[in-house]
């Protein structure tokens, strides 16, 4: 059995699959409620571990979140219109301004 108690590396996460990831996210949220459980019981041994679970799990869902993230870029790379999630962060005069074309556009006489 591998040690959770060990803080996991982003690195090591990233070549994993999708299935592999919610494995070991689940894993961690039972360590962590194991660790909750022997902590409320009385059994003070492993406290300190409970930070470690806690930020490795906090890894293992900042990896997925950006794997989604990523692929949802690439199936709106070329579209059109993008969710506001996927748009640039910009100030609103920024957005609202009009592009460079519209800018060089001239009227005709």
């Amino acid at each position: 059995m591998e040690n959770y108690h060990s803080n996991v590396k982003a690195f090591q996460l990233r070549p994993l699959k999708k299935k592999e990831l919610l494995e070991k996210l689940d894993d961690y949220k039972k360590e962590l409620s194991g660790l909750r459980i022997s902590k409320a019981i009385g059994n003070s041994t492993k406290n300190s571990k409970i930070c470690s679970v806690r930020k490795n799990i906090a890894r293992v869902l900042t990896v997925y979140n950006q794997r989604r993230k990523m692929e949802l870029r690439k199936k709106y790379k070329n579209k059109k219109f993008k969710p506001y999630n996927l748009r640039k962060k910009l100030t609103k005069a920024k957005r609202l301004e009009l592009t460079q074309k519209q800018k060089a556009a001239m009227t005709l006489r």
